[in-house]
Parts: structure tokens; C-alpha cells; sequence
């Protein structure tokens, strides 16, 4: 648990070196923070050093974004691939690789890059068309 604490703190150190913000827990899981009040962001950490890295989502872990896009302006969710980068996905690009209307669990999103490129992001119910780069992460939660 303390690794993962470890990338929550980058996570958070990243989000407020780029734009002053008020951070708080949503409700109580560790992975979920509210960014001034308006901003949702779930957090989830695969402790594995190369790539690919796959993430999955339980029932609960798909509720809980969704309650938070129903809650706030914007959701994002940052997949921290061990210690290689951050990969964030808009709540629109988050549906697409992994449908939170599909009822079957478990759920699963997998990022993998090679050096010096941008992440491949696909998941249990589809795959991006484009690439998410580590350099998008934190100014992509506020657009």
C-alpha cells in the first residue's frame, strides 16, 4: 500500500506544481480526489516496472466514476503505469476502451508504449484511435 500512496502523492504533487488547487478526498476511497470542488479524478496503479500495463475495474470502481461524472464538471482517470509515467484518459475516451453500461465484470484497460512514445490505450470493450501522452497529464483533467 505504501507504493501505491507513493504514486497518489506524484499524482496530486503534479496536479497542484501545475495550477494551484484545493485537493480532497471523495468520499472514502484512496483513489478518488475532487480538484476545487468541480473536478473529479480516479486514480488506479499497476506496480509493474514494463510494459503493457493492465488496470482492472470492478463493479464498485466503475459506480464510483460514474457517480463522479454525475457529480462534477470533469472526470478523469489516471492509470500510473509503475514509476514509467501517467497515462490520463478523459471520462469520454475512459468509455471507450471500457463500457460502464456493459453489466459483465470484470473490466479491464491495458496502456503499453514504447520508449519515447505516447501510450496505446484499449480495454475490455474497445481501444482508442489516438495516443495519450505522458506529458498530457495534469492539463488534460482541466480541459
Amino acid at each position: 500500500m505504501k507504493n501505491v500512496d507513493s504514486f497518489h502523492g506524484l499524482i496530486l504533487a503534479r496536479i497542484i506544481q501545475n495550477q494551484p488547487a484545493c485537493l480532497e478526498k471523495y468520499e472514502c476511497n484512496n483513489s478518488s480526489y475532487i480538484i476545487d470542488g468541480r473536478i473529479g479524478i480516479y486514480m488506479k496503479y499497476s506496480s509493474k516496472r514494463m510494459s503493457p500495463w493492465t488496470f482492472s475495474f470492478s463493479k464498485t470502481h466503475i459506480d464510483e466514476i460514474k457517480d463522479m461524472k454525475n457529480k462534477f464538471e470533469k472526470t478523469s482517470v489516471a492509470l500510473i503505469c509503475g514509476s514509467n509515467g501517467i497515462c490520463c484518459l478523459s471520462h469520454n475516451e475512459f468509455c471507450t476502451v471500457l463500457s460502464v453500461e456493459n453489466k459483465s465484470f470484470p473490466k479491464w484497460v491495458k496502456a503499453s508504449r514504447l520508449k519515447g512514445e505516447k501510450y496505446s490505450v484499449s480495454g475490455s470493450d474497445g481501444r482508442l484511435k489516438h495516443k495519450v501522452g505522458n506529458s498530457d497529464f495534469p492539463s488534460k483533467i482541466y480541459e
